[in-house]
């Protein structure tokens, strides 16, 4: 599992007319890329006072990470990719 942070300055924000087109072709394509990618996407967030995005999902490894968001995702924002794992996992690491 991964959680994504992908931040942007305003002068970059995807709702604006210049770059709107192209973040709704990657939006409409992200269930194929899922599939193309194996990989599972268990939700996706903004916050658009902050600019910034928040995606959880489950793939096998960084490099498809990478590749989900290849092309304006990633020219247009810093990311955060933190690799988590379950608290019961967690526990049974740290605890026991």
């Amino acid at each position: 599992m991964f959680v994504v942070t992908l931040t942007h300055p305003p002068e970059l924000c995807l709702s604006r007319k210049e770059f709107s087109a192209e973040f709704t072709r990657w939006l409409d394509g992200t269930e194929a890329l899922e599939k193309k990618l194996g990989m599972k996407v268990h939700g996706a967030y903004a916050c658009p006072a902050e600019h910034t995005f928040y995606v959880i999902l489950e793939t096998k490894d960084l490099e498809s990470v990478t590749a989900f968001f290849a092309g304006i995702m990633l020219t247009h924002h810093k990311a955060r990719i933190s690799p988590v794992i379950s608290l019961k996992k967690a526990a049974d690491i740290l605890i026991r």
